[in-house]
C-alpha cells in the first residue's frame, strides 16, 4: 500500500468516526441548543459551571476537562452588570453542544486563543480536551488542551506583548478552515 493510499484511508476513518459522532439520537434528549460552560473562579466550589437562570445560581462542574469537537470559536460582545466586556466562546460538540465562556482579558481565554492559534489545522480534525487548572490565587484560572488520545498537553506560553485580537483572528481562522475543510 503506497502512502498516498494510507493516508486516504485514514482520512476516510476519521470522517466516517465524525458522521457516526453526530448520528442523530432517538428517544428522550435535550433540544439541540448549545450548554454554555463558564470558566472562572467566581465561585469557592467549581473552577467551571452551568448557569440556571430559572434557579439564578451556578450548577457547578465537579469534572475538570471536557473534550470534544471544535466546532467555532466566537469574540462577542455582552452587557454584564451594567458595563460592554468582550467574551470569548469557544463552541464544541461532545455529548451535545457546549459553549465555554470566558472573558477575553482573563488568563483563561488568553491561554485557550494562544494555545488554538499556535495548533497545526489538522489537529481540530479530531476531538480536543479543554482542562481548567486553578492558579496560585482566588483569581487565577488556567485553560491547558490535551490531545486526548496521546494526553498529552499543548504547551504553548505568550509573550506579555502579544496582539490578542490578531491571536483570536488567527485561531477562528483555523477553526473555520479546519471544519470546511472536514465537511
Amino acid at each position: 500500500m503506497n502512502s498516498e493510499t494510507l493516508l486516504q484511508a485514514i482520512l476516510d476513518e476519521l470522517k466516517a468516526a465524525r458522521a457516526a459522532h453526530t448520528a442523530v439520537p432517538l428517544g428522550f434528549g435535550s433540544p439541540p441548543k448549545p450548554r454554555f460552560v463558564y470558566a472562572n473562579r467566581q465561585y469557592g466550589n467549581c473552577l467551571w459551571y452551568f448557569w440556571n437562570n430559572a434557579k439564578n445560581e451556578h450548577e457547578p462542574i465537579e469534572q475538570t476537562a471536557l473534550t470534544g469537537w471544535i466546532e467555532k470559536l466566537e469574540i462577542e460582545t455582552k452587557d454584564f452588570r451594567g458595563r460592554t466586556e468582550a467574551k470569548v466562546n469557544l463552541t464544541l460538540r461532545a455529548d451535545r453542544l457546549y459553549v465555554i465562556q470566558a472573558g477575553f482579558e482573563t488568563i483563561f481565554a488568553r491561554g485557550l486563543m494562544h494555545t488554538l492559534a499556535k495548533l497545526p489545522p489538522e489537529a481540530f480534525r479530531q476531538p480536543i480536551m479543554i482542562a481548567v487548572e486553578p492558579g496560585e490565587t482566588d483569581q487565577v484560572l488556567f485553560c491547558r488542551i490535551y490531545n486526548p488520545i496521546t494526553a498529552k498537553s499543548v504547551f504553548a506560553p505568550y509573550p506579555e506583548d502579544t496582539d490578542w485580537t490578531t491571536t483570536a483572528q488567527r485561531a477562528v481562522s483555523k477553526i473555520q478552515k479546519a471544519n470546511e475543510a472536514a465537511a
